[in-house]
């Protein structure tokens, strides 16, 4: 999810964060129940430190991270946090000790190949089954450090990094392959986020200029990138690639107009649906079942809710949080219907990092 679009990127402003004093609540573990439920919350600093998890990534049933950070609101440097799924609980993971700002995105090409990028800081961290460690940084400015957005992982020898400009501007487009890094110049150097087929197949939503509205959507077909199609009218907030003839992208419709849509790919025309309620999504998933899953918010309100679009055309809605909460991200669990969320929910004073199970979650 593109951080520019991120509400959470501002809970608690204009609030002193105390220093960290690292401490974490017994986890809620997961139960068998059908409807959304929070399975686990932590409070990882001070008690008005702004803690939540942005996104979570599932490679198999009984394994899935969070992740994200102490300080959502930004007024201090915070640190990363991770939480792990062990098909039993949720358990704190040791990060690479040093490391500031949070984990906005993460991949998972398996088990034992998990990638994550901060939002400032300039790092990526790689899992490799065993220990996390960092993969890659860049130097940022002291003033105003750019920022990541996204981060797409075929293997761990191809891996793509993305930074497009948002509250921050971006680093820019990344790619390993093999041992070394590159920088993307061109159509393909403000892309926010991207989803793969495959390594030749990779569908991403992207800002034509220096600006924070992400309103194009490119392609790579394995030698470059280029552009499919322009929505100036909208800033699209996530893409999910499902085949070659069914691509998602959520989007909010451009300032100063409100309310969302969903764009679709068919193979070979684009269509707009628009979203029954005037909400702002902010990224979009698979439910494995033909539908879609979506984060959202009321800004009139803070309140945040899961929004899910069967297979079928139906729409639904579930308030999941208050201010000072926020839902980050969701994934579906592999070979189930089941659904993990992530984000926070409001805490004493500030917020906890919060994980929502739909479904059985063993």
């Amino acid at each position: 999810m593109n951080r520019a679009h991120r509400a959470g990127a501002t809970i608690g402003s204009g609030l002193a964060a105390a220093a960290l004093a690292l401490g974490a609540s017994l986890p809620a573990q997961a139960s068998s129940g059908t409807g959304w439920r929070v399975v686990s919350s932590q409070h990882y600093a001070a008690a008005n430190a702004y803690n939540g998890l942005l996104t979570v990534v599932a490679p198999r049933k009984k394994d899935a991270w969070a992740l994200g950070g102490t300080d959502l609101s930004e007024a201090t440097a915070g640190a990363p946090v991770a939480e792990q799924w062990n098909g039993t609980g949720w358990q704190a993971a040791t990060l690479p000790s040093g490391l500031t700002s949070e984990i906005d995105a993460a991949s998972a090409p398996g088990p034992k190949d998990i990638w994550a990028v901060s939002h400032i800081g300039g790092y990526v961290l790689h899992w490799n089954g065993t220990e996390w460690s960092v993969a890659k940084t860049w130097p940022e400015s002291p003033f105003n450090p750019e920022q990541l957005t996204g981060v797409t992982a075929i293997s761990p020898s191809d891996v793509w990094v993305f930074g497009a400009p948002g509250e921050n501007a971006g680093l820019g487009t990344w790619h390993l392959q093999r041992t070394t890094w590159s920088q993307v110049t061109g159509t393909g150097a403000g892309i926010a986020e991207a989803s793969a087929l495959s390594a030749t197949n990779i569908w991403a939503v992207s800002s034509t200029s220096t600006s924070a509205q992400a309103d194009t959507i490119l392609n790579y077909d394995g030698s470059s990138w280029q552009q499919v199609t322009s929505l100036p009218s909208l800033d699209l907030t996530g893409i999910v690639a499902l085949s070659a003839t069914n691509i998602w992208a959520s989007a909010q419709q451009a300032y100063p107009a409100t309310g969302s849509v969903l764009v679709h790919y068919d193979g070979q025309s684009w269509q707009q649906i628009a979203v029954p309620w005037t909400l702002n999504v902010t990224g979009i998933a698979t439910d494995g079942q033909g539908g879609l899953w979506l984060p959202a918010e009321q800004v009139s309100s803070g309140h945040w809710y899961t929004l899910h679009l069967s297979g079928t055309g139906t729409w639904s809605r579930k308030l999941l949080t208050t201010a000072p909460g926020e839902v980050g991200s969701l994934a579906r669990i592999p070979g189930s219907r089941s659904v993990w969320a992530v984000g926070a929910t409001p805490g004493s004073t500030g917020s906890d990092a919060t994980v929502w199970a739909r479904g059985a979650a063993g």
